[in-house]
């Protein structure tokens, strides 16, 4: 009965809808490697990885949760708009407190939008322990034609602990701070080695693409088979053939892709694995192919070498056609690392790293009247920006790194413009189409600039923020708070009972600026890590000798191991 009237629903989905409703035990399960070695993820109901959640456009989801953690925990359902539900976006100390242990919080989404998306902690560095999880969005009225489809999360898995690699990498100390730590390529809490996707002769197939690991890009491809990009990060783009496709951590694409007419032979699929923090060949990019298969008696036809040809985001174009925005308002961000003055190793955007305020900087927005107007009542280290309702916000991201950075905006797409370098020329420059594709992660690399440009036409608090997991701990974060006077109207008054019950459980003021107090920056002075003058400034890496003087160093069951999961 219930699938008839799923069916149903289908059919008639502009006038009904349904509840997916998901009642999830947050807690640690011990997870085996492929029989490498085990540790503790973070799972749901007592399993990892995590099922991944299938909704229609038009239902509501709901996620009760409990958090059988030893510490706070929140989800976030990364590229959903949120749009008039802010309180459920799930950043931490940012539009909540967070679920305190043994607590419980109902997440309850109108689903807006189609497209491929994920779920995963806000909080701390949990994404990287493993609560994350895709998320799937139908449209009834599909753009595109295609026969079945594969859901295809791609993941790096780390052999240590996300609070063990964050000391390291907060070190001042370089030769600790770049010290390797490999991790390992999964699909699905599967080894990707292993995976098989199959294919039936001349069916054309939607591949729903998903970096949805902690640090390391991903590029995907099939062997002598074509892709088709019609989708990034929720956006449906005009059909675009490609050999490959990167994917940084937190972007999402969709191919198409029409099966052979043989089932002579199977094919390698790639996952490959790059990073700019590991310098040595042997382990950068880390290759992992699986399998599609046409016959379980085929045999796998080889390809020499793997084809790294990607299409780049300025060569996309969205169905929809809108044309450039023209900006009204004009930011600048400047991504640098550096050593501060709390002798830890950290990032920045304009020199200013992030630290949660006292108070969830949503809750200062609704409980400061017209002072939450003022980028000061959030406090110095949230790094505020107030923009004003409908204005277009053009933002150019400078990365003065060496290393890539994947930058995530909540509560929007945004139109991506142009990119190049730093240094820039004439030639090193590239521009959009007249139509711009829009996404809500962009892989900005070191040296290298883009320019963003959004309308600000949803009310509410919304992070940007680089998506390495580590990062994002180390402080590479900052607020945009969108027409305060508006999210005062929309959401005063309409926070469920438990949301402010989880603050006081935890000791959290609900009320007042940043530090709980009537406004402005009152009790900050030298809370806030400030860098020094003479170091802030992006390190070179150590050299490959000094990696592998490391590596040659390690315990010889790690190098062992490595390389059984990287054969």
């Amino acid at each position: 009965m219930y699938y008839i009237a799923f069916t149903l629903c289908l059919l008639f989905s502009i006038v009904c809808s349904i509840d997916i409703e998901h009642f999830w035990n947050i807690e640690h399960v011990d997870y085996n490697m492929e029989g490498i070695f085990t540790r503790k993820a973070i799972g749901i109901n007592g399993k990892w990885p995590i099922p991944f959640v299938e909704a229609t456009m038009g239902d509501t989801l709901i996620i009760h949760a409990t958090n059988k953690l030893s510490e706070p925990t929140s989800l976030h359902s990364h590229g959903l708009f949120q749009n008039g539900t802010n309180h459920y976006d799930g950043a931490a100390m940012v539009t909540e407190c967070g679920i305190p242990p043994n607590g419980t919080f109902t997440y309850r989404i109108p689903l807006q939008q189609a497209g491929t998306y994920w779920i995963h902690s806000h909080s701390k560095s949990q994404t990287a322990d493993g609560l994350r999880t895709s998320l799937i969005i139908k449209d009834p009225n599909e753009a595109y034609h295609y026969d079945d489809e594969f859901v295809i999360p791609m993941e790096d898995w780390f052999r240590e602990p996300a609070e063990v690699l964050i000391k390291r990498l907060s070190s001042p100390d370089p030769h600790i701070r770049f010290k390797p730590f490999v991790p390992y390529g999964i699909i699905g809490g599967e080894c990707a080695n292993r995976k098989r996707i199959k294919f039936v002769p001349r069916k054309t197939y939607r591949l729903r693409l998903l970096n949805i690991g902690a640090s390391f890009e991903f590029h995907f491809s099939i062997d002598d088979h074509e892709l088709r990009i019609i989708e990034v990060d929720g956006v449906m783009v005009k059909e675009k053939p490609t050999h490959g496709i990167t994917l940084g951590t937190g972007q999402r694409a969709s191919v198409l892709v029409t099966a052979l007419n043989s089932t002579a032979y199977n094919y390698n699929f790639r996952a490959d694995m790059f990073t700019d923090l590991l310098q040595m060949p042997r382990y950068n990019p880390l290759n992992f192919t699986g399998t599609v298969e046409y016959s379980a008696k085929a045999w796998t036809k080889r390809q020499r070498g793997a084809m790294w040809m990607n299409t780049h985001d300025l060569d996309l174009e969205p169905l929809d056609g809108e044309l450039a925005l023209e900006p009204n308002r004009f930011i600048a961000l400047n991504a640098y690392s550096g050593v501060f003055n709390d002798q830890t190793f950290r990032h920045s955007f304009n020199n200013v790293t992030y630290v949660a305020p006292q108070v969830p900087t949503l809750l200062s927005a609704l409980t400061t009247g017209e002072m939450a107007k003022r980028p000061a009542t959030y406090g110095r280290q949230t790094n505020t920006h107030v923009l004003g309702h409908m204005e277009v916000v053009q933002v150019i991201v400078r990365n003065h790194d060496y290393y890539s950075h994947p930058f995530h905006l909540h509560g929007h797409v945004f139109q991506v413009i142009e990119m190049g370098s730093i240094r820039t020329n004439e030639r090193s420059t590239k521009e959009a189409l007249d139509a711009p594709v829009k996404r809500d992660t962009v892989i900005v690399h070191g040296g290298q600039y883009a320019v963003l440009r959004f309308r600000a036409d949803n009310p509410g608090v919304w992070l940007f923020h680089c998506h390495i997991d580590f990062h994002i701990m180390l402080g590479l974060q900052m607020t945009f708070i969108e027409a305060p006077e508006l999210i005062q109207k929309t959401l005063g008054g309409r926070l469920p009972d438990m949301y402010k019950e989880n603050c006081v459980a935890q000791g959290i003021r609900t009320n007042g600026d940043s530090t709980g107090g009537l406004g402005g920056e009152v009790g900050e002075v030298g809370l806030s890590p400030s860098p020094y003058p003479d170091q802030f400034e992006s390190y070179d890496p150590p050299n490959g000798w000094q990696l592998i003087s490391y590596i040659l160093g390690r315990n010889k069951d790690d190098v062992s191991t490595l390389a059984s999961a990287h054969v």
